[in-house]
């Protein structure tokens, strides 16, 4: 299929030795699959999976050159996954069952937001590690659009059912990824077609509006909290996917240094903001991790597998990312201690992201090979 694909879009197959290792590890994928882990359909969030593993890819991966040396081979094994995924959710659209299972539930649907962040965080691996397959970036970067569209249309839709209906007390993390699969398009735009005047221009209306979905989210978010008092519980109440209050913000600052035309100083602030948000929300990751283990111990309590984790690793992936990109010297004075800090998460978060990745993988294949059970301590 990929071959046809290539065909199609370029008239060519000159990039024949990354197909034929695409072919190969396709069947090695498909044995895999067929004689080891459990048959079932994709959930919504799966796409974060390419997310996580592909923006470690786009970013943290030059920390370690080793790794580095074999990005192509991982950029093509990230290509099959979303591969993989995808065919899932075309054959739910095949049997007619899509709007059923990704769009019925007016929070839950905000989880295809990682469809199109995570096409998008693909198209950037293989237009960097695989150049000469961009004009097949481009035909996925079209169609993520057209995807988006419906998306946004869909999450307009919930946000305002969220002011008035019952609904809102359900609201969580899940909301930002309006804000992320909106900036991820200005990510993945330029490196498939490159800068030009109208990306210039609408690149910052662009991030306007993943502005304008973050801030509604955070309100509905807050408001939701706000209003648990206390009846909030940290185990019950806490959700993986509230780690994209910073991951959100990351991608926007990434967004701002990739179009070129926001202020440094604006970025600033949203790096400021990222590192807040990241250190409070990981306080109350840390204390609820605290509290699973204490009810459920180790293994039940932190290594019960849900597609909501990966959302961790990607806004991770995303912090690093974005710092790589960011340069705050020329807004901040010499000697500040936000520079400091800045070199710092360059120098040592990338071990961090590495760690987390490597965790989930075994979480992911520790419940993909083993039966289906109902964990005791199930996570969301």
């Amino acid at each position: 299929m990929t071959a046809v694909l290539w065909v199609a879009a370029t008239g060519s197959i000159a990039a024949s030795r990354e197909i034929v290792r695409l072919f190969l590890l396709a069947i090695l994928f498909l044995v895999i699959k067929v004689l080891f882990i459990k048959d079932m359909p994709s959930p919504t969030a799966s796409g974060a999976i390419v997310m996580a593993n592909g923006i470690f890819i786009n970013g943290a991966i030059i920390a370690f050159p080793l790794l580095n040396n074999l990005s192509r081979a991982f950029t093509l094994v990230l290509f099959l996954l979303f591969l993989f995924i995808a065919a899932s959710y075309l054959m739910d659209m095949a049997q007619g069952r899509i709007a059923e299972r990704h769009f019925a539930n007016p929070v839950g649907r905000f989880a295809v937001g990682t469809w199109i962040a995570g096409t998008s965080v693909c198209g950037v691996a293989l237009c960097q590690r695989l150049p000469e397959w961009k004009p097949l970036v481009q035909v996925m970067v079209l169609g993520n659009l057209g995807l988006w569209l419906y998306f946004a249309c869909q999450a307009m839709g919930s946000f305002i059912e969220f002011f008035h209906a019952e609904t809102r007390h359900k609201v969580h993390g899940v909301l930002f990824l309006s804000t992320v699969s909106t900036q991820s398009l200005v990510i993945v735009w330029k490196a498939a077609f490159g800068d030009s005047s109208m990306y210039r221009t609408v690149a910052p209306w662009a991030i306007l509006l993943g502005v304008v979905f973050y801030i509604v989210s955070f309100y509905l978010i807050a408001r939701r909290y706000a209003g648990e008092r206390g009846d909030f519980d940290l185990d019950r109440d806490w959700y993986n996917t509230n780690c994209i209050t910073h991951g959100a913000m990351s991608i926007t600052g990434l967004a701002s240094i990739v179009c070129g035309v926001i202020p440094p100083s604006l970025t600033l602030m949203v790096w400021l903001w990222v590192i807040a948000w990241f250190v409070i929300i990981e306080l109350f990751e840390i204390a609820r991790a605290i509290k699973r283990v204490r009810m459920y111990g180790p293994a039940d309590g932190l290594l019960v597998y849900d597609p909501t984790q990966w959302s961790r690793n990607f806004t991770f992936g995303m912090l690093y990312a974005f710092n790589m990109n960011f340069d705050p010297s020329p807004s901040v004075a010499p000697g500040s201690l936000l520079l400091s800090l800045h070199q710092t998460i360059h120098d040592y978060f990338a071990w961090i992201v590495l760690g987390l990745l490597l965790l989930e993988i075994v979480v992911f294949l520790r419940d993909r090979l083993s039966p289906v059970t109902a964990a005791p301590g199930s996570i969301s």
